[in-house]
Order: structure tokens, then C-alpha cells, then sequence
């Protein structure tokens, strides 16, 4: 069975700084992977948002040039990526289509990303039976769980920022997860403005799913708001 990689919202430009080097480090400790998957919202898109941005902020030219030069770096680090379809990055389409343009006069994720060959845009993905998904439909602490029992089949998702970790759940017949693999956003940056009063915060880290079975890394931080340094991972032994 395969070792896999799961990388949740970078949402660039809008990303930690240092979450290039957590994702350099967990890709040493752990050798290789046979597979990687970003779990969506690779790019904001904050200017083209349903709601008011930011008028200091950056255009959406501005901001897609530079998402673009984010997106170059972790191509040059994972130069083929099975990527799911997510919220942030369909906005220009979504506002293509409520301004009635047709698909005809766009281009593909592909294209306007710039991406390598290696990457390809799907709903969903699944390896070893589990299932890699945005995590769309969902919300709170449970919506990892709750989009698995939907399924009826473990899932991994990233989407809800501010929880992450691993519920299982069964029946009389089956025994399955849900994995919330969190984000690697930095709340400061003024596209989570929204999330200032809120008391949750956003939770920093990747999924490792290896041999089907599911670990959150966390990247932690220190008080300034930069990583640690080190990769904390939760160890078992069995006696």
C-alpha cells in the first residue's frame, strides 16, 4: 500500500512563510511518497471573493501574479500532484458563469496556473480506498467525519481551517476515518481579516496517510509566529 502526502489550503499568496520548509522536512523524515495530494484552495483569490476585499490589497491581477510565484516554488518541490477541485480556485470561474461567460472564453487550471504536467485537477482522488476530497459541504469540528460516513468510506479533507485531526467511526461492518488535515495559511495576512474576533483558530499542519493509516503532522509555532523548526510526530510503541 502506498505512503501519502496531503497538503491542505495554502490559499496563496496568503500562505506561512516557513510552511515551504515544513513540507521540505516531513518529505525528508519520511524518505518518499508514492503519492501527493493537495487538498485544495492552492490559491485565494481573495479579490474575487463573493464578499468586499480589501481596497489596499492587491488586484486580482496583482494577486494571481503573486500566487503564481508560490505556486512555481512548490511545483519545483512536487512536480506532479493529484490536486482536488476546491472553492478559492473555481472563483473565476464561479464569476465567469454569474457574468455569464461562457466556458468557451476560459482557460483550464492548467493554463492560468502555470502548473507542470504532473499536476491534475479532480473532484476527488482515491487511493488504497480512502478518499481525498476538498471537504465542501461540510463544517465544524466533525465535517472530516461526517463527509466520511457520507461516503461511507475514510476521507481526507482540508477546508476547515480551524480544526484538524482524525475521527474514526463503524458500524457492524465497516471501520472508517475522517481526517481534517487543517491548513498552512497565515491568519495575520489580511485575507483571513474575517477570522480576527473568532476564537478558533487556524490549525497549521499535513496528513500522512501511510498503508491506509492516517497521521496529522502539526507545524508548530512560537510566539513570533514562525515555525519551530522540528517535525513533531506522534509515535506508538508496541510492546
Amino acid at each position: 500500500m502506498a505512503r501519502v502526502l496531503a497538503i491542505p489550503d495554502t490559499q496563496y499568496p496568503f500562505a506561512h512563510r516557513d510552511h515551504l520548509n515544513f513540507l521540505k522536512e516531513v518529505n525528508k523524515y519520511y524518505g518518499k511518497f508514492d503519492h501527493i495530494v493537495h487538498l485544495g484552495d492552492e490559491v485565494d483569490f481573495h479579490a474575487l471573493g463573493n464578499w468586499d476585499h480589501d481596497p489596499d490589497g492587491y488586484s486580482a491581477g496583482d494577486e494571481l501574479k503573486a500566487a503564481l510565484k508560490d505556486m512555481h516554488k512548490l511545483y519545483e518541490m512536487f512536480p506532479k500532484v493529484m490536486v482536488c477541485t476546491s472553492n478559492h480556485t473555481a472563483r473565476p470561474f464561479r464569476k465567469a458563469f454569474t457574468s455569464g461567460i461562457p466556458k468557451a472564453f476560459l482557460r483550464d487550471y492548467h493554463e492560468f496556473l502555470e502548473a507542470p504536467k504532473g499536476w491534475e485537477w479532480r473532484e476527488y482522488w482515491e487511493v488504497d480506498g480512502v478518499r481525498y476530497e476538498h471537504g465542501e459541504g461540510f463544517s465544524g469540528m466533525t465535517a472530516a467525519k461526517k463527509s466520511a460516513i457520507g461516503n461511507m468510506q475514510s476521507t481526507v479533507i482540508g477546508h476547515i481551517h480551524s480544526h484538524a485531526g482524525i475521527l474514526y467511526w463503524a458500524n457492524e461492518a465497516s471501520l472508517l476515518y475522517g481526517f481534517n488535515c487543517g491548513c498552512l495559511i497565515d491568519r495575520h495576512k489580511y485575507a483571513f481579516a474575517y477570522g480576527k474576533k473568532m476564537k478558533d483558530k487556524p490549525i497549521l499542519g499535513c496528513g500522512v496517510i501511510e498503508d491506509g493509516i492516517p497521521t496529522f503532522i502539526p507545524m508548530i509555532l512560537n510566539k513570533r509566529n514562525r515555525w519551530i523548526g522540528k517535525i513533531i510526530i506522534p509515535h506508538v510503541k508496541i510492546k
